[in-house]
């Protein structure tokens, strides 16, 4: 990875899972055990697709994809949660991208914006001890439009004070580089810089 190559941008906004954390074979696990759990049917692909998403809107589109309106949305959503917790608590792994992070700590604002809610994206990256080093973190409940739409990424650069077009997006999902390509922000699909390892049969 050519680190050097991220020098003239003002400031980096970092996607959580899949992209700084390597959390995806834990989130997986969580998801099959909720939805097994419920008998909620899903396919690789559908998980795939939805990948980024937030938790509730995840599980209501596969309840309106296998039409069935009689589940409560919100405790499946608690149930895949606790069992992602229970999960990431024993291990929390950076991915590669980490020498990026470290590379241009100090002398670039960074932030994280994620589809994760604030209370576990600021748990699991103080888990990794660099919570505290992040000028701004965005969960999903700090903004109105959840990703593809601009919001999070446009709140990253605003709490850093810097200007969309001056930011580079790392990404790991589709649907959160259509969002850092609707705030105006170039971004890195990380997925092209090693292998996706989330829902393949």
């Amino acid at each position: 990875m050519n680190i050097q190559q991220y020098q003239d941008y003002e400031a980096f906004i970092f996607d959580m899972d899949g992209t700084l954390i390597d959390s995806m074979k834990q989130h997986q696990q969580a998801w099959e055990f909720a939805l097994q759990l419920f008998n909620i049917p899903y396919t690789s692909e559908q998980m795939l697709a939805m990948s980024g998403m937030p938790t509730g809107l995840s599980v209501e589109k596969l309840l309106a994809d296998a039409h069935i309106s009689n589940i409560d949305v919100a405790a499946v959503a608690e149930a895949k949660e606790q069992r992602y917790h229970q999960l990431v608590n024993s291990e929390v792994l950076a991915t590669p991208l980490i020498e990026v992070f470290e590379y241009y700590r100090g002398k670039k604002p960074m932030a994280v914006g994620t589809g994760a809610s604030q209370q576990q994206a600021e748990l699991i990256l103080a888990k990794l001890g660099i919570a505290k080093q992040f000028e701004a973190i965005v969960g999903a409940d700090l903004v109105a439009e959840h990703k593809p739409a601009p919001d999070t990424f446009l709140k990253c650069a605003e709490l850093m004070n810097v200007q969309p077009q001056g930011c580079l997006v790392f990404e790991d999902a589709d649907a959160g580089v259509a969002a850092a390509n609707a705030a105006g922000m170039d971004v890195v699909d990380v997925r092209n810089l090693w292998p996706a390892n989330y829902f393949v049969d």
